[in-house]
C-alpha cells in the first residue's frame, strides 16, 4: 500500500505519458475531494490544484483537527456526517 501510495501515478502510460495534467483532465466522472483541512499528508492547496484541473471536480475541504485521519469512519462524528451528506449528495445527482 506504501509502495502504491509513493509510486502511483494515473499519467505513466503510453496514454498520457507522463502528463499528469492531461490525465486528470481526461477523467469524466462527477468527483468530490474532500481533504481535511488540518492534514500534512495531503493538505487541502493539493487537491485544489489537482481539482482544477478535473472536468467535473468539486473540492470540499473537511473542516477538522484531526488532520489525516480525519476521514477515517466514526473516529470523528462531524467529519463522518460531511463525508457521508456529500457521498449522498454526489450518488443522488
Amino acid at each position: 500500500m506504501l509502495h502504491t501510495w509513493q509510486a502511483a501515478d494515473i499519467s505513466d502510460n503510453a496514454v498520457y505519458d507522463g502528463d499528469l495534467r492531461r490525465a486528470l483532465a481526461g477523467i469524466r466522472a462527477r468527483a468530490v475531494i474532500m481533504p481535511a483541512s488540518s492534514d500534512l499528508y495531503f493538505p487541502p492547496e493539493d487537491s485544489a490544484l489537482e481539482v482544477a484541473l478535473l472536468p467535473q471536480g468539486e473540492l470540499r475541504v473537511i473542516e477538522t483537527d484531526w488532520g489525516h485521519s480525519a476521514g477515517g469512519p466514526d473516529r470523528n462524528r462531524s467529519g463522518t456526517a460531511f463525508i457521508e451528506s456529500t457521498l449522498s449528495e454526489l450518488l443522488n445527482r
